[in-house]
């Protein structure tokens, strides 16, 4: 255990949240008022997001099942989408909704003090394929015991628990305590990669001010780090990218910070997404990934795309996080090590896509065999099928 971590602003943080959490607890009574039948609550983040595997659930029932009554958890800026009722995350008419509600459908871990009641299903869609290792499967003394209890509490809850791929399905059970029922369907998140037109891929890029066919749009999204934390007990959002850096004519880079982290460093020329409500969209937008352990390069290698990983501290990653495979043997593209060599690779992307053609191929075949747009489908028939 780092006690030098726990710096006095993170402890009285950690305490001023426990008190806020107890009382908003009381306001949460599991099992006090029935359940209202037909009726979904999707959380993404705990609010901080409308995307992720529940939002092409929820656009997958609305379709299918207009007998449903939709709630969204929503926190901060995020709005919730047409045919759905938003709810401000731990307001008095989510709590009851978290406490009534037929069906959750959550892409992360629920608060610490959730319960489920007899009557509710729980859908846990999670949120990425893993290269880094998970929860039950980090060294012990990584984690803090409150955030292991959690998981335990959460993975004893779930009825329904989303595998993008039979790699994950073998990991995800342990990784997690978890003995209830998998959905190896591939990531309801990912349909729209491989059913997007051009004309949707146009029209994000108009959104973003792109507005140039022939500009290169690079997403940059690195992952968070367990080891880089602010006062406040935050943790730092993370860029290797030089904010000085002047970038090859016709090339744009786009910023995505981690959810997980404060809101981030000055990203110079390059447009700071980190706000922007759907990664699926930027996915679609860009025409290279630049990321690091991420497990947005699962998901974006659907696109056949260019990925460029920026990892300088991947030899301190690998040994405190560790990862589930030979990362450097498999990656689908080249591994570089610092913001020049990044601005080099960027100005020969036919000639990296060409010398990474086999080792891509083989990465799709081994984590994207599922991923056929049909996945959102696949789910809703297996969870709610049966149950009008």
């Amino acid at each position: 255990m780092n006690l030098k971590a726990y710096t006095p602003g993170r402890i009285l943080g950690a305490l001023r949240r426990r008190g806020l959490a107890y009382l908003k607890k009381v306001q949460y009574r599991p099992g006090v008022s029935p359940i209202r039948r037909g009726t979904v609550l999707f959380d993404a983040f705990n609010g901080k997001a409308i995307g992720d595997s529940p939002l092409d659930i929820f656009l997958q029932l609305k379709k299918d099942r207009p007998d449903l009554k939709f709630f969204w958890t929503v926190n901060g800026n995020s709005k919730a989408p047409a045919g759905s009722v938003g709810l401000r995350f731990e307001s008095k008419a989510w709590f009851e909704a978290l406490a009534t509600s037929e069906y959750l459908v959550a892409n992360s871990a629920l608060p610490w003090y959730f319960k489920k009641v007899d009557g509710q299903t729980y859908l846990q869609t999670w949120h990425g394929t893993p290269l880094k290792r998970l929860v039950r499967d980090l060294p012990e003394g990584e984690l803090t015991q409150s955030y292991l209890d959690l998981m335990s509490r959460e993975a004893k809850a779930w009825d329904y628990l989303i595998s993008p791929n039979p790699y994950s399905s073998e990991i995800f059970p342990k990784a997690f305590g978890y003995t209830g029922k998998v959905l190896e369907t591939g990531y309801p998140r990912n349909d729209r990669l491989t059913t997007h037109t051009a004309a949707d891929r146009q029209a994000i890029r108009t959104k973003l001010g792109v507005t140039d066919s022939k500009t290169i749009l690079a997403l940059y999204a690195p992952t968070w780090r367990d080891n880089q934390r602010t006062v406040s007990g935050s943790w730092e959002a993370v860029s290797y990218l030089d904010p000085e850096m002047v970038y090859p004519e016709g090339v744009q880079v786009m910023f995505r910070g981690h959810t997980n982290t404060a809101p981030s460093k000055n990203t110079g020329s390059a447009i700071d997404v980190t706000a922007y409500p759907d990664i699926t969209e930027l996915y679609i937008a860009a025409d290279v990934l630049i990321t690091d352990y991420s497990s947005v390069m699962f998901d974006y290698s659907i696109t056949g795309k260019p990925i460029l990983f920026l990892a300088p501290d991947i030899d301190r990653y690998r040994s405190e996080r560790g990862f589930y495979f030979d990362f450097e043997a498999e990656a689908p593209g080249p591994i570089l090590k610092t913001a020049r060599d990044v601005l080099e690779t960027l100005g020969k992307l036919p000639e990296i896509a060409k010398s990474f053609q086999s080792a891509y191929k083989h990465w799709q075949q081994k984590f994207n065999s599922l991923e056929d747009g049909q996945a959102a489908k696949r789910v809703t028939g297996a969870v709610w099928a049966g149950r009008e």
